[in-house]
């Protein structure tokens, strides 16, 4: 165990000497001189102050949605298709907003003329669409993400959930097309 020890402590003296040290005019701080150092937040006081940084906004910042494609509603990738979602809510077509959902807006649990009423309280929407996680199972593939439609002064956050069939034989256009199973984001 004693030469084990010592077989450390010169390995460690070996490599402290091969250590390339600062030109004599170069600045030194902690992070040079200790690695985990540059791990921490911690930095030499130094003689021109310098201004704090900006406290990170609680508010997400809204980002303009991407152009959909013309048949986002049939691409095989959810973002784009939850992305159009987006686009049909700020346009205010309830029609097409339910449509999104699965069954041609059936799984929503309201009808047409319901479904419109409950959204169109929303005037000057902007919806914000964070990454969602896809995940599978059972045949089906699944996508979730963060949204966040800010209507004036109101805010409204939450999920919304898309499923569709994962390539199963015999699988209708309507199974297959990312669709919204459920959405906790309602006006």
């Amino acid at each position: 165990m004693r030469a084990d020890r010592a077989t450390l402590a010169l390995a460690l003296f070996a490599l402290a000497g091969c250590q390339a040290s600062a030109p004599a005019d170069a600045p030194t701080s902690r992070a040079a001189q200790d690695p985990i150092a540059s791990e921490s937040t911690f930095t030499e006081p130094s003689s021109t102050p310098k201004p704090p940084k900006p406290a990170p906004s609680a508010e997400p910042v809204p980002v303009a949605l991407p152009a959909p494609a013309p048949d986002a509603m049939q691409s095989r990738n959810p973002a784009e298709v939850l992305a159009a979602w987006g686009h049909a809510v700020e346009a205010r077509d309830w029609a097409k907003v339910r449509g999104f959902w699965g069954e041609h807006g059936t799984v929503s649990g309201l009808s047409p003329q319901a479904f419109a009423k409950r959204w169109s309280v929303l005037k000057q929407s902007r919806v914000t669409i964070d990454i969602g996680l896809g995940d599978a199972g059972a045949g089906s593939l699944f996508y979730t993400a963060p949204v966040t439609i800010t209507d004036g002064a109101r805010r409204i956050a939450g999920q919304v959930s898309m499923r569709r069939v994962n390539d199963v034989d015999g699988a209708s256009a309507e199974q297959l097309r990312w669709h919204i199973e459920k959405s906790s984001v309602t006006p």
